[in-house]
């Protein structure tokens, strides 16, 4: 079954009575080794492609198991590329940094300064998460348990910021 407007449809719906089933189910079978939040769209995504047969009974039940798979597999693609990536590194004598690199442009002082005086156009809890995220390099996850906010709110408040930010810088 092709991807059209139903499937897209019966996939939505489906998230949007089942949101919190599927994320905890997902939480669940991820169990730290991988990205629920990314795991949660990629599943939207499958559900959209292979759409649940309309015979199912038990949706939560089916639901669950096909989260269990769809875990189990993208824990063995993540597997596969990383094993690709260390052979091809190996083979080409190429060096792997594991650590996202830091903008080589700008030196920390002067990031630093420019964080801060973009800051002071945001409400208080968006210049926290900006901070944490643009000058201590902190991910969703890790600005989430600092705030003690939920990783929504994080993206809320980063996008929100963002979008201010971008608003002054054009009015300049």
């Amino acid at each position: 079954m092709g991807t059209n407007d139903s499937t897209v449809r019966k996939a939505t719906a489906i998230f949007a009575e089942h949101e919190a089933f599927i994320r905890t189910s997902i939480s669940i079978h991820a169990g730290g080794k991988l990205d629920p939040e990314d795991l949660y769209q990629e599943f939207y995504l499958s559900l959209i492609r292979k759409p649940i047969p309309d015979d199912v009974r038990d949706i939560k039940g089916y639901l669950y198991r096909i989260i269990g798979h769809h875990v189990v597999d993208a824990i063995r693609s993540g597997r596969s590329y990383s094993r690709t990536v260390k052979k091809y590194a190996a083979e080409t004598r190429i060096s792997i940094n594991t650590e996202e690199p830091r903008n080589a442009f700008i030196d920390e002082e002067h990031q630093n300064a420019a964080v801060a005086g973009m800051v002071h156009h945001l409400q208080d809890r968006e210049a926290e998460a900006f901070v944490l995220k643009y000058r201590d390099d902190c991910n969703i996850m890790e600005i989430a348990a600092k705030m003690g906010v939920n990783k929504r709110t994080v993206s809320r408040y980063l996008s929100e910021s963002l979008r201010k930010l971008h608003r002054r810088l054009a009015a300049e």
